[in-house]
């Protein structure tokens, strides 16, 4: 029995859990340590563009909160406002969000849908990479995923449970229009119009992503994809783009282009980590699939604005990913100089030519003409094309100038930095990234302030894979491997979910979500224009290169028989929607290492 408390009530649940105890961890603070002095406190503030008084707030903050040892927790409790509040929370109690705050999940199509053959879909670019061997974790695949293709309704009743308004999912361009370019498909666009209008009778919210890195896989072969001819692929982007505009568009207000395109660029053509994987041209190729991306964007941006925007008064941008990076020595121009670089190759590198017109100058002078160009008319377009600014966030990293020669090729060469230290006593995620709220509210206030997006800052992924020792068996589900091309879809009956009365129990992704939505409440308390947040994600699903093993999702999703049961951190999200906010956590639930 387990029990989560909160101010306007109490809620008993039978929890699940992979194991009776769990072991207590502590951290203890380490030599070495980060020094925070008034220097330092007084260049965060400059650093973030904030006023000098604040400096103040730094410091206490810092000595309210510095190295306080974290354990694992056995469940999720309140505290009340007398306690001091773990940062980044602003103080302890009820932490507050406006009113019109968009609270929802997010997914992505061949992460969740399967089908992967049903109703004349045929292959995605990620669809061949999983079917190569060696690619993927054990050779999993999405052909099954989590059924969502067969399962939508369910999966949606389960949205309206946990009290979402606001579902952000992806629209598989090979389920709808099979071969990049012509025929319609008759049963994909029913799928995603039966999805939409189930979604609105929850009065759920649809936000709709027309690109979430499955490039067809026919234009992968007939015109390179995003290597392809700028006019090629960008025509074809258009077309799909209005077909989704033209089908769904009097029921989504919402709508986004393309999802991280630093991923797509970066994994894509540089790592060959994921799909296309290509490896064999880091210097160049990164940057010419990126500059396709961009104007692929603008170009769908340009036809909803002119042919639809007045009939349909929707709002339209696009996804970028971005890590925070910190000047390792705030006191040190060159180390603060060192981490405005990293963050021009990041999240600059697409968020200066969408607001800008043009790439970021230090981009410019180390890529040299390797780096495409745009045309006036390119960057007349780009400049201004994106309606709100959609992020992703999940870590941070310390930033300094080069102390050894940078390896890896193109792209981590030319970023001229060293942008990936960290500190040893930070906690960590499942897929090994440091957890670090405070950098996610520094985050949210540089783009804020850098950007200004006119539409302010929607947080379109943000979650964790941090599931209980145990919950991971190391075995691949039958169901999810296919060792031949894609031929048939599997339906496997399930036991019977006991949504009001099972729990599965995930306290550190409690944790997680109380320490960075604390975040996104300090960014807000200090004038930062947020105005959603979407847990990723929805349910687990298939976590690309890492197959089955890594699970993101606030309902747990048992692999072998499609079993739903969702987790203590979707309870908790439902609770803090029902609420408009939460109780801070206390300093007790402070994540380890040095804080900013």
């Amino acid at each position: 029995m387990n029990s989560l408390s909160q101010p306007t009530g109490r809620i008993s649940l039978r929890v699940l859990r992979p194991h009776q105890t769990q072991q207590a961890t502590s951290q203890q603070e380490q030599p070495g340590e980060l020094a925070t002095s008034s220097r330092a406190a007084g260049a965060s503030c400059r650093w973030l563009g904030t006023s000098a008084s604040a400096a103040s707030w730094v410091l206490a903050a810092a000595a309210a909160s510095r190295f306080t040892s974290s354990r694992r927790r056995k469940g999720w409790r309140a505290i009340s406002s007398s306690e001091q509040a773990a940062q980044p929370a602003v103080h302890a109690g009820f932490l507050r969000f406006p009113d019109s705050f968009y609270w929802g999940s997010a997914t992505s199509a061949y992460q969740i849908e399967g089908a992967a053959s049903t109703g004349g879909r045929k292959p995605s670019i990620w669809d061949d990479f999983a079917h190569t061997p060696e690619k993927t974790h054990l050779g999993a695949t999405g052909d099954v995923a989590c059924e969502h293709y067969h399962r939508f309704r369910e999966d949606v009743a389960i949205m309206a449970r946990l009290n979402i308004k606001h579902y952000r999912f992806s629209i598989s361009w090979s389920r709808l229009i099979p071969d990049g370019v012509g025929e319609v498909s008759r049963e994909g666009a029913k799928f995603y119009s039966d999805l939409i209008d189930t979604l609105l009778e929850y009065g759920i919210m649809p936000w709709v992503t027309l690109y979430h890195w499955d490039m067809p896989s026919a234009l992968e072969a007939s015109i390179g994809g995003w290597l392809g001819a700028k006019d090629h692929v960008t025509d074809a982007f258009g077309r799909y783009a209005r077909t989704c505009f033209q089908l769904f568009g009097n029921r989504v207000q919402k709508w986004m282009t393309i999802n991280e395109p630093w991923c797509c660029a970066i994994l894509g053509y540089n790592t060959g980590a994921f799909a296309p994987g290509r490896s064999e041209f880091p210097d160049t190729e990164p940057y010419r699939a990126a500059h396709n991306m961009l104007l692929a964007h603008a170009h769908a941006v340009d036809i909803y604005r002119r042919e639809f925007r007045d009939a349909q008064r929707g709002q339209i941008g696009i996804v970028l990913n971005a890590d925070w990076r910190q000047p390792w020595n705030l006191d040190s121009p060159a180390d603060r100089s060192a981490a405005m670089q990293a963050m021009d190759f990041s999240m600059g590198w697409f968020a200066h030519p969408v607001y800008f017109g043009h790439y970021p100058q230090c981009m410019v002078d180390n890529c040299g003409d390797r780096l495409p160009a745009f045309t006036p008319a390119e960057a007349a377009l780009l400049k201004g094309s994106s309606d709100f600014f959609g992020l992703n966030s999940y870590s941070s990293n310390y930033c300094c100038p080069i102390t050894k020669p940078l390896t890896g090729g193109g792209y981590w060469e030319d970023i001229g930095v060293e942008a990936w230290h960290k500190d040893p006593r930070w906690e960590k995620s499942d897929m090994d990234w440091p957890i670090v709220p405070w950098g996610f509210r520094e985050l949210l206030l540089y783009v804020d302030r850098t950007y200004r997006p006119p539409g302010g800052i929607v947080i379109t992924e943000n979650g964790c894979a941090l599931e209980p020792a145990g919950s991971y068996t190391g075995q691949l589900p039958r169901s999810c491997l296919r060792q031949d091309p894609i031929t048939l879809d599997v339906r496997v009956e399930r036991p019977l979910e006991d949504y009001d009365r099972e729990t599965f129990d995930d306290p550190q992704r409690v944790r997680f979500f109380q320490a960075h939505l604390s975040a996104v409440h300090a960014a807000i308390d200090r004038g930062a224009d947020i105005r959603g947040y979407f847990a990723w994600s929805l349910l687990d699903n298939f976590e690309w290169g890492e197959g089955y093993s890594k699970r993101f999702g606030i309902v747990r999703v048992d692999y072998e028989t499609q079993k739903r049961t969702i987790k203590a951190s979707g309870r908790f999200l439902a609770r803090a929607i029902q609420d408009g906010g939460f109780v801070a956590p206390s300093a007790s639930e402070q994540f380890a290492g040095q804080t900013f």
